[in-house]
């Protein structure tokens, strides 16, 4: 792969699961499956679940350490914390992205959330397999970026790493609120993506998203026609009546928003707008 601009993987990020993921997804599907009953075993008796811990230490420009620590699964959804030890508090902060495999080397595009949904940095990784690693952090008001040099992968869990975030969400414990917030530097202002969920009987719920990042996208469940869970996933089509299906994942923290229908049922909603994107679970 050609070495990716931070800027464009933070796009795929934007994007939640890239086009390259959903070509994927009927490959993957027998594995999500056996991931998720692996996960649900786990999750009977609490903690980590059965994926591998990656965990990188490095040092930002050289100056500043961090710990960086993530499991990824089989929908390529990565999720874990970044740790800066010389905080003044430190404390294990929010990381969500994706994966991306090519010819043994693994990419990845992270998002720092805050527990508000604000994104507070974003982060590239790439790791060849062979011992070579690269990463940078960037900023997201000023778009400047620092290096991470130093870089050590290992699978060492830290103390504050306790419960897995890729835990597939239990329907009864899924939050009324979810929200990302990006900032906008054309509009000096931070937007992005809002959905609730209330209960609508077992298995049910009704939903109503808007996501303004880019665009105005918006739609909720048709009364009497609420989304039906299957273990922690949902899939709604024809939102307000023009076409426009998605996908619905549900973790312990936050749940991926992905289109599923083709680009033209997009004419739902403003240029270039869809529901896709990582929520971060606000309320519960």
């Amino acid at each position: 792969m050609k070495k990716t601009t931070l800027i464009t993987l933070f796009m795929l990020t934007l994007a939640g699961l890239s086009a390259a993921a959903q070509n994927m997804r009927q490959s993957q599907e027998q594995q999500h499956k056996e991931a998720t009953a692996t996960d649900a075993q786990q999750e009977a008796g609490g903690g980590l679940s059965a994926l591998p811990l990656h965990r990188y230490d490095a040092k930002l420009d050289g100056k500043i350490p961090v710990v960086i620590a993530f499991q990824q699964n089989a929908d390529n959804t990565v999720a874990g914390y970044i740790y800066y030890p010389k905080a003044k508090h430190p404390a294990p902060i929010l990381l969500v992205g994706i994966v991306m495999h090519e010819k043994g080397s693994e990419y990845y595009s992270l998002t720092e959330y805050q527990p508000d949904g604000r994104t507070s940095g974003y982060m590239t990784i790439e790791n060849d397999g062979k011992g070579k690693m690269e990463g940078t952090w960037g900023d997201p008001k000023t778009m400047k970026e620092r290096k991470l040099t130093d870089m050590r992968h290992s699978s060492e869990r830290p103390a504050w790493f306790t419960e897995s975030l890729l835990t597939p969400e239990r329907p009864d414990n899924i939050g009324k609120e979810y929200s990302y917030q990006r900032w906008n530097p054309r509009y000096k202002a931070y937007m992005g993506g809002h959905i609730t969920f209330r209960a609508a009987g077992k298995n049910r719920i009704h939903f109503d998203c808007s996501n303004a990042e880019r665009n105005i996208a918006e739609g909720k469940s048709a009364e009497g026609r609420p989304a039906v869970l299957k273990g922690n996933v949902f899939e709604y089509h024809d939102v307000n009546e023009c076409g426009y299906g998605f996908k619905a994942t549900f973790y312990p923290r936050f749940v991926v928003l992905e289109s599923l229908t083709t680009g033209e049922t997009l004419n739902c909603f403003g240029a270039f707008a869809s529901f896709d994107g990582i929520y971060i679970k606000v309320k519960k």
